[in-house]
């Protein structure tokens, strides 16, 4: 199985590591080491109430900009991105009304966290280089500057900038070596040998995956000397790389690597028993093994690794369905070795099964996701126009005090000498002929305002109708492509019940590879379709059309071909001249009318 977790897992540690602040009180301090050792012991779910616990008996600026920042990345993590961006809004709110720029690191880093579980690394660089502009001249925090510079390489990792990946990550060391925190040190050290690892990929040189290698020792390291000042989940990652290695880069003998590989196993297995590591981790554990058991020819045992972490999947109260469909095409494959049609045919509807519940998922989290980032383009705007208003009151005040003076020297002057007293006179008219020309122009900012405050209100609408539009059309392709794969497997299914012959069953699987590239055709033009579509076909129909009397009129609307149709369908051609001829009926066109062109022609007038 493709173990891609250790970047990941590591940034979250990071980011709830706790800091030594120099200006918080004692009592948010013994919170904060409190939070420190909940973590280590993988007891997360107890954090938020001792967080506002400490938020209530407090009203200090800089230990709330500490405190939301914490309770903030908490929420991000679990994936609970509105209240997580209000905790984040509060930090950054108190960060503000102090005069600590440790304080304002704290609250930016907790930014810097929140866009990069929404995967902006442009916000993340933006916000974590803001965050180290506040402390980079002081020597208070370390465990900010390591969080920060954390995030930096993490950043630069997904763009493979490898000599900014090695630059913030060595600076994330020397960070954590300052706080004396052994827990950053060995994420530190997970984070260098990710580096090299990603390096080896590209350039496949041994002398980078034995960096990678030294640096994973060195992160077992830290934990066999400070048991107690690591966290489980940092220690089973570590195990589980290592395990990796043997798997993937060691040169030695085949039964030396499965002995060292199986080690490494264990001591995470034994974090995982005692409820230190996170439950997850155990599919990764299980699935290496599971690869070693197909190396050795063991495909019964393989079978075995992997329905015990099925199982484990299944019985949590969690969704898993990226893990779930990792396992299940696994599965899938060792069944096919073993030549168990039956079981490989029931895998692959699982994993065709979880493909859509992930899809699903990844919508929900999607559509999370733009309401936060509307939601904060919304309060940005408004901070704009605040911000416009005030330097508009500053001008204004700046006039008025303007004009009071020279008034006041106008009387004066007037009182001092009745021989300039034309002259003032002449003086205080264009004044207020001024004084009207300003407020003139300030009634016609103020409509300029109320306008564009509409037309960014009619923008946000239209945004959000294109989004929604947007949706409608991906779900109605994968739809389509989804119905039709069902058909094929049900096929399947019933060659297999009524005893076919393997071959027919191979054939029909050959005819569908041969179809998917069509298919894929298909699905990028349906997603073209107005939304409306079927609704404008079922008004127009004067009898009552069916669901695959709706699939056909995709399809022809798509312009394929009578042979395309028939093939997709598994029908005969004659079958879908006869079901067009229908269809015109259905819609009582004449005999000289094309079904294709009366299909165009009805979307071009929706």
């Amino acid at each position: 199985m493709d173990l891609k977790i250790c970047l990941l897992v590591a940034i979250s540690i990071v980011c709830h590591s706790i800091v030594r602040g120099q200006h918080i009180r004692t009592s948010t301090q013994e919170v904060l080491d409190k939070v420190e050792q909940l973590q280590l012991q993988n007891r997360p779910q107890e954090i938020p109430v001792i967080l506002e616990d400490a938020i209530q008996s407090t009203q200090s600026a800089d230990d709330l900009a500490y405190l939301y920042a914490y309770k903030s990345s908490y929420y991000i993590s679990q994936d609970s991105l509105l209240i997580g961006k209000k905790f984040l809004d509060l930090s950054l709110e108190n960060a503000g009304k102090s005069k600590k720029g440790t304080s304002k690191a704290i609250a930016y880093r907790a930014k810097a966290f929140f866009n990069n579980r929404l995967n902006l690394p442009d916000s993340v660089i933006k916000d974590a280089l803001t965050g180290l502009k506040y402390v980079e001249s002081s020597s208070d925090d370390p465990v900010t500057k390591c969080g920060l510079n954390y995030l930096l390489y993490g950043a630069y990792s997904k763009w493979d900038d490898g000599e900014k990946m090695e630059k913030y990550i060595r600076a994330s060391a020397k960070y954590a070596l300052e706080a004396e925190n052994v827990n950053l040190q060995a994420n530190a050290a997970n984070g260098i040998s990710s580096m090299y690892q990603a390096r080896y990929r590209k350039t496949p040189e041994r002398n980078l995956i034995d960096s990678s290698f030294i640096y994973l020792n060195k992160s077992f390291a830290l934990h066999q000397k400070n048991p107690d000042k690591v966290s489980g989940n940092t220690f089973a990652i570590t195990c589980i790389n290592l395990a990796n290695y043997y798997l993937e880069f060691s040169t030695e003998e085949g039964e030396v690597k499965k002995q060292k590989a199986f080690e490494y196993l264990d001591y995470a297995e034994h974090k995982l028993e005692k409820k230190e590591a996170l439950d997850d981790m155990l599919v990764n554990i299980l699935g290496i093994r599971s690869s070693f058991a197909q190396r050795d020819g063991d495909l019964k045992k393989a079978e075995q690794y992997l329905l015990k972490g099925l199982g484990l999947l299944r019985s949590d109260n969690r969704n898993h369905y990226k893990l779930e469909y990792a396992v299940n095409k696994d599965l899938k494959e060792i069944a096919l070795k073993n030549n168990d049609l039956k079981s490989a045919l029931a895998y692959q509807q699982r994993t065709e099964d979880l493909l859509r519940k992930s899809f699903d998922e990844q919508q929900l989290f999607n559509a999370q996701k733009l309401e936060v980032q509307y939601e904060t383009e919304k309060k940005d705007q408004q901070l704009k126009l605040l911000r416009e208003r005030e330097e508009f009151r500053k001008k204004q005040n700046y006039l008025y005090g303007g004009i009071a003076v020279a008034l006041l020297f106008g009387i004066i002057f007037m009182f001092s000498s009745y021989h300039f007293k034309l002259k003032y006179s002449i003086e205080r008219e264009k004044k207020l002929a001024k004084e009207k020309e300003d407020a003139d122009h300030q009634a016609a900012l103020q409509l300029k305002i109320e306008r564009e405050e509409q037309a960014r209100l009619k923008a946000e609408q239209e945004l959000s109708d294109l989004k929604r539009q947007q949706l409608e059309k991906e779900a109605l392709a994968n739809s389509l492509i989804i119905d039709h794969k069902n058909e094929m497997l049900k096929q399947i299914q019933g060659k297999i019940q009524g005893g076919g012959e393997a071959g027919d069953i191979q054939k029909l699987l050959k005819e569908e590879m041969l179809l998917r590239a069509d298919f894929e055709d298909v699905k990028m033009q349906i997603q073209q379709l107005h939304p409306t579509f079927f609704n404008q076909l079922t008004e127009k129909a004067v009898q009552k059309l069916t669901s695959l009397d709706l699939k056909y009129c995709a399809y022809i609307y798509l312009q394929m071909t009578t042979k395309q149709i028939a093939q997709a369908l598994h029908v005969e051609p004659q079958s879908v001249r006869m079901f067009k001829y229908r269809l015109k009926q259905k819609f009582e066109l004449g005999k000289d009318v094309d079904l294709e062109k009366f299909l165009i022609d009805l979307t071009a007038s929706i």
